[in-house]
């Protein structure tokens, strides 16, 4: 059996919540992306710009954060997924932030 470094149960726990917390937050953030999309068609609104294309795009992204940190959580040490799911999750809020920054300056 081998003895494990005395922090590492900690660390897979911390591991754990922040793969959670990507797992939530990207899902919670695919549904603004598919809201803010409905909006746009209904109002008529965005058919100047290519926000609506952008965020459909990001919902991708934040879809695909959410399954890697899913497989995160139902693995044991996969810190590779985790990381490529948190990369994919900082991704998707820049985009979504810079389609913030394009909505404010195309309807004024």
């Amino acid at each position: 059996m081998k003895e494990q470094t005395p922090g590492y149960d900690r660390r897979v726990s911390n591991n754990k919540r922040i793969a959670e917390h990507i797992f939530n937050g990207s899902i919670t953030l695919a549904g603004v992306c598919v809201t803010i999309i409905a909006l746009f068609r209904v109002m008529k609104v965005g058919v100047g710009t290519y926000a609506d294309e952008i965020l459909a795009a990001n919902t991708c992204i934040f879809i695909a954060s959410s399954l890697l940190a899913y497989i995160s959580l139902k693995k044991e040490k996969n810190n590779t997924v985790e990381k490529i799911a948190d990369l994919l999750f900082f991704t998707g809020l820049s985009i979504m932030m810079i389609v913030g920054i394009l909505i404010v300056y195309s309807t004024y």
